[in-house]
């Protein structure tokens, strides 16, 4: 035999099985419960009026929980709390973005931390050199080529941070949690 004993809001408090005895014995005097009904999973709730257990199904996203007095999914952050996830969000993309590589001449070029390095101490070298590219060939280029590799790698640094702070101030002026969510980089 198997009793599942309920909480108020008919979620699944615990689940009992044995002999109907030792399950008598160990179910509280008050106790709401449902005897060899079978449930799919401890998350499910009991509908009284169908007499099944109903499953409350996959949660919208990693914020949300069940409410199960309402039989919802809700979102319990503040719109602060939202914005500032979705502004932690952005700030990743937007650095996968800078660091995620380049193009110039046709060509990608890497642009982490190191490689921003390597071009501007290239640029101003003022040197002729053979550049391994994001997908490990190699390209000559002139000292000419080298300062407007650096010129671009700026022009993209740039119009990435500025895609960033347009996108924060549009977060800082949301009024609504679908106005911050419909947000991109």
């Amino acid at each position: 035999m198997k009793r599942v004993l309920l909480n108020d809001d008919a979620s699944i408090r615990s689940v009992l099985e044995g002999t109907q005895e030792l399950i008598s014995l160990n179910t509280p005097k008050d106790a709401k419960f449902v005897d060899d009904i079978e449930y799919i999973s401890s998350t499910d709730y009991f509908d009284s009026v169908t007499s099944t257990f109903v499953s409350i199904g996959e949660s919208p996203s990693q914020h949300h929980t069940f409410d199960y007095t309402t039989k919802q999914w809700i979102d319990p952050r503040s719109l602060d709390e939202i914005k500032a996830q979705k502004w932690a969000e952005i700030k990743s993309q937007r650095d996968q973005l800078e660091f995620g590589g380049f193009e110039f001449e046709g060509n990608v070029y890497d642009s982490d931390q190191v490689s921003q390095g390597r071009i501007m101490g290239a640029a101003v070298a003022g040197v002729e050199q053979t550049w391994t590219l994001a997908n490990n060939t190699t390209v000559e280029l002139t000292a000419l080529q080298l300062q407007q590799l650096y010129a671009a790698l700026q022009t993209h640094i740039a119009g990435v941070h500025e895609r960033g702070r347009i996108a924060r101030q549009l977060i800082f002026d949301a009024e609504t949690k679908e106005q911050i969510e419909a947000i991109q980089l």
